[in-house]
């Protein structure tokens, strides 16, 4: 079990890193931060969007956060934490095998949201 939130980063950053070529970029890539975004230019009623985040993990002090874009997606029944503007997801201050699944199965969910809305 990992509680160093550097180590915590380290490893959920490396499980979410494949998705930088499944069609979208990197903003942040630093030693406290790591996020992916959309740069697919998408119609919406309220307008054009050229950028729509996807993903973020960002070291939070002792603790580690995962945000997830839950922009029409329910994410109600999942116990995670609202982030704000359509930000939800975790705080992690300890990870283990199961608790990495967790987070991967999470991000393959958003990620398959994207793809059924043409985001990517």
């Amino acid at each position: 079990m990992k509680t160093d939130p550097v180590e915590i980063f380290q490893s959920i950053r490396a499980s979410v890193q494949p998705y930088g070529v499944l069609g979208y970029t990197v903003h942040e890539n630093s030693e406290k931060g790591y996020d992916l975004y959309s740069e697919k230019n998408v119609q919406t009623e309220n307008g054009k969007t050229t950028e729509r985040f996807f993903v973020g993990i960002y070291i939070n002090d002792q603790a580690v956060d995962v945000k997830l874009n839950t922009e029409e997606f329910t994410t109600s029944n999942q116990e995670l934490i609202n982030f704000g503007d359509n930000r939800a997801g975790m705080t992690i201050t300890q990870l283990d095998d199961a608790k990495l699944k967790e987070i991967a199965t999470f991000v393959e969910i958003i990620h398959q949201n994207f793809k059924e809305k043409d985001w990517i």
